[in-house]
């Protein structure tokens, strides 16, 4: 017997539907590899905007057990120093978070963190909303206000503003925006 032949009838050639099938399932596994990439490189710029949160919570921890010292090396975010006012209508007052803010933003290395979704440097949001796509990336601190012994909810969040007085500790919150513009918690720190 010819095995020859056999073979050849047991196995036809690829017909133009087996090379079709073929020909999808390679785009179908480029494709996949293709979103693969795509969903890593924004999950990476996700990671990159949650360690500027983690910046700013770790300089803030470590800066509130030292503002109250009189050799505190960062004055504009010293304790104890009364919010006046503004001694020009573009300058925060002495005293304020804006003051602080602004110190931090050119002076210390804060001012070096970069916003991954933009390349800019991290924006102060008011809250992230996921409707609203130019928040990716940004941060939102919060104060964290303690409300009276008893009540239903331990603290009251608002934003911190440029008026803030930061003569006490204030406890903080971090949050970011990520991809859509959707609220990631990065902690809480006693400033």
């Amino acid at each position: 017997m010819d095995t020859r032949n056999a073979d050849a009838a047991l196995s036809p050639a690829m017909t133009a539907a087996d090379k079709l099938f073929v020909t999808f399932l390679v785009v179908v596994v480029a494709m996949v590899t293709w979103l693969g990439v795509l969903n890593y490189k924004e999950g990476l710029k996700t990671e990159g905007s949650k360690r500027n949160g983690e910046a700013w919570m770790a300089w803030l921890a470590e800066a509130g057990q030292h503002r109250g010292e009189a050799n505190f090396a960062h004055k504009a975010c010293a304790s104890g120093v009364k919010a006046g006012t503004a001694t020009a209508p573009d300058q925060p007052a002495e005293g304020t978070w804006g003051a602080c803010v602004k110190y931090l933003m050119s002076e210390t290395e804060l001012k070096d963190l970069v916003n991954p979704f933009t390349g800019q440097a991290p924006q102060f949001v008011a809250g992230c909303n996921p409707s609203d796509r130019s928040l990716v990336g940004g941060l939102l601190l919060e104060d964290l206000a303690p409300t009276p012994p008893g009540s239903p909810v331990p603290f009251v969040a608002s934003q911190l503003v440029d008026e803030d007085p930061i003569e006490k500790k204030i406890q903080v919150r971090i949050t970011i925006c990520d991809k859509g513009s959707d609220a990631v918690k990065i902690g809480e720190v006693e400033f």
